[in-house]
Parts: C-alpha cells; sequence; structure tokens
C-alpha cells in the first residue's frame, strides 16, 4: 500500500509540472489542464486508500469520515463545474483569486489540524506544517482580496501612512510565534496567534495594490 501511494505520489508530481509547463502555451494549455486535472484525481483517489491502514481507535469514527469526504468532494466539485460553465470570460480573473484563495484555506486547515492532532512528530514534519499553514493562510487572506478588488467590492488602494512598518511587524509576529509552535504545542492560543498574523499579513500586502 506505501508503494502504491508513494507511486501515485510521484505520477501526480510529474503530471502537474508537465501540465503546468504545456499551459506556458497557449497552443498546448487545453492538454495541459487536462494533464494536471488528471493528476488532481489521481492523487485524491489514492488518499482514500490511506482508509485500509487507520489505526484502531480511528477504525469506528471512518464511516463518518469518508461520508463527509465524499460529500465535499461531490459539493466542491458540481459548484465549480456549475460555476466555471457560467462565468463571463472577463470575470475569469476573479474566479481564478478565489480558486487560489480556497486552496490556500486548505492548505492552512490541513496544517492546524496536524499541528494540532500531532505535536510529537518529527521536526522535519512539523516545520512543513508550519511552512504549509503560513502560506496557506497569506495565500487565502491575498486572494480574497485580489478577489475583492478585482470584482469592484474595493474599488481603491489602501495605503496608510507606515504601512511598509506594520506589515513588518505583523510578519515578525508570524514568524515569532511559528518559531515557538514546536517547542510548546499543544498551545491553542499560540497556533490563533500565528494563523491571525499569518492572514493579516496577507491581506495587508494586497491592500496597497490598485483597485
Amino acid at each position: 500500500m506505501d508503494l502504491l501511494l508513494q507511486s501515485c505520489d510521484l505520477l501526480t508530481a510529474f503530471l502537474l509540472i508537465y501540465g503546468l509547463k504545456r499551459m506556458s502555451s497557449p497552443a498546448t494549455a487545453s492538454s495541459g489542464i487536462v494533464l494536471a486535472g488528471i493528476g488532481m484525481l489521481l492523487i485524491v483517489l489514492a488518499s482514500f486508500l490511506y482508509s485500509f491502514g487507520v489505526s484502531g481507535t480511528a477504525r469506528p469514527h471512518l464511516p463518518v469520515n469518508l461520508l463527509l469526504a465524499g460529500l465535499a468532494l461531490l459539493l466542491g466539485t458540481g459548484w465549480s463545474w456549475w460555476r466555471g460553465e457560467r462565468v463571463p470570460l472577463t470575470a475569469m480573473p476573479q474566479m481564478v483569486a478565489l480558486y487560489n484563495g480556497m486552496g490556500g484555506a486548505a492548505a492552512g486547515a490541513i496544517a492546524g489540524i496536524e499541528l494540532l492532532a500531532h505535536p510529537d512528530v518529527s521536526n522535519v514534519r512539523l516545520a512543513i506544517a508550519i511552512l504549509g499553514g503560513f502560506i496557506g493562510s497569506f495565500s487565502f487572506s491575498g486572494s480574497l482580496v485580489a478577489w475583492a478588488k478585482l470584482e469592484g467590492k474595493l474599488p481603491k488602494p489602501w495605503r496608510p501612512r507606515f504601512l511598509q512598518l506594520g506589515n513588518g511587524l505583523v510578519l515578525l509576529l508570524a514568524v515569532a510565534s511559528g518559531t515557538a509552535l514546536p517547542a510548546l504545542l499543544p498551545n491553542p492560543a499560540l497556533l490563533s496567534l500565528f494563523f491571525v498574523s499569518s492572514l493579516a499579513f496577507g491581506a495587508l500586502i494586497t491592500l496597497p495594490i490598485g483597485g
């Protein structure tokens, strides 16, 4: 099972990288999107194989968790397909910004669960979770601001005095709280501070951009 999952990881990485490469040209962009989509479908389906190796304590919760995962996939796929078919071409940038933000939110949520549920894992795994939480959080908030600007809901840039200093302080707070997390987990208050400062940083660096 581990070999199968690792093979799926490797094949998905290849399909995503090759798909992105083909998206760089209008002549091959359509096939690149299809290849990347196949890679995402493969790894999503392969992730359900983890259900065969769950611990005895987690097994009673498996039916409910699988049902919730299936419902999330159905709702997310149905809504995004429906919106993708109906969105005007001129509104495509804000839809891309919104979907990019949802990806960041998912990465941040996974990192938060990992940090709360598994505080005793290796330092490498903790570092990856913290980095993923930081990038996912500021990608989410920054993408939401970008969507609001493209949609015309924030028509003017926001550039108060000392904005760069404020951005630096918020970034420092996010880095400091993230650096302290491995030694103090599980600590919900510190984890909340880390995610709030990461979200604030993403919004603050995007708000000054033109409307």
